[in-house]
């Protein structure tokens, strides 16, 4: 790699570069020390140099630290990052691999066993976690009061939906995330059981079961008998495995009418030959990975349930 694509990488990275990149980029150490010797370059942290042209900034520190144990911009930092109003770059926070164990002065650390869940982007040429994971991550470090500004100012801003912070919270709880309690407290504040609009869930729930690899099932599917007559509209189903998925909620399902209809139509679908599950609002908040092994348990073939 020449000098001036050197000079571009780290024009792109707030004048940084770390050892690890320059010699990828074809530099050898030699090269690299005689930067420093020189006074071309500044060592910032342990495998990390600025061009002493480049003014040290909040950007640079926080991606010095960032390059130097292989993390991204998070929780606060990464707040500041995209923009969620009350936040600015006043602290360094980066989430590591849970293998790794720096220590970095001036910067607090977050170690993670699911790195995989922070989908980096991009902001201001730093990496940092994607914001739904932003917003989950803020809650293990703010007071509730600060979280729900928060939640608040992500929903204002137009940043994400309730579904998506909902998306958010049911995706860490399924790979066994602890510290979600304020976060969900937060969120059933604002849109629980009571208030969730049925469409809206019936999504919400298709995309964890599409996300855990079983498939998107058909929303609002309507089965029949073989005269062509309607048996029984239900929220979700697998067609091809015939089985159907029903979500019960406080609000459309406890009343009297309901309290007949349901096991009827329930009654009618299995003499159909279809499989009914049904689940609840706390299934999907609380405990979706079990609500997914169900479903897998009856698209698994015969053969393998059997055994």
């Amino acid at each position: 790699m020449s000098e001036s694509e050197i000079l571009e990488r780290m024009q792109q990275q707030h004048g940084l570069v770390s050892r690890r990149q320059a010699l990828a980029d074809g530099m050898t150490d030699a090269q690299i020390g005689w930067r420093v010797r020189t006074g071309q370059w500044a060592g910032v942290g342990r495998g990390v140099y600025r061009h002493t042209v480049s003014p040290e900034t909040p950007l640079s520190r926080l991606l010095a630290v960032c390059l130097a144990c292989d993390g991204v911009a998070s929780h606060r930092s990464a707040a500041a990052l995209h923009g969620i109003d009350g936040y600015k770059l006043d602290r360094i926070e980066v989430l590591v691999p849970w293998a790794r164990r720096p220590t970095i002065k001036g910067a607090r650390l977050h170690r993670t066993t699911q790195m995989h869940l922070a989908k980096p982007v991009d902001r201001h040429g730093i990496p940092c976690t994607w914001i739904g994971r932003t917003v989950l991550d803020v809650a293990s470090v703010v007071n509730r009061q600060y979280l729900d500004h928060t939640i608040d100012a992500v929903l204002r801003q137009g940043l994400l939906r309730l579904s998506d912070l909902y998306a958010v919270l049911v995706a860490h709880s399924m790979h066994g995330r602890t510290g979600c309690g304020p976060f969900r407290d937060a969120l059933a504040e604002r849109w629980g059981d009571e208030k969730v609009p049925l469409s809206a869930w019936s999504r919400m729930v298709s995309d964890l079961l599409a996300d855990s690899g079983l498939g998107r099932p058909v929303l609002e599917y309507r089965i029949c008998d073989q005269s062509g007559d309607l048996l029984a509209q239900v929220d979700l189903a697998y067609p091809k495995h015939r089985l159907a998925i029903e979500l019960d909620s406080k609000r459309w399902h406890l009343n009297s009418v309901s309290f007949e209809r349901d096991p009827r139509r329930r009654n009618t679908l299995t003499v159909a030959g279809w499989t009914v599950l049904t689940f609840t609002w706390s299934d999907y908040v609380e405990r979706p990975k079990q609500l997914c092994s169900t479903v897998a348990d009856l698209l698994a073939p015969a053969d393998r349930r059997a055994s």
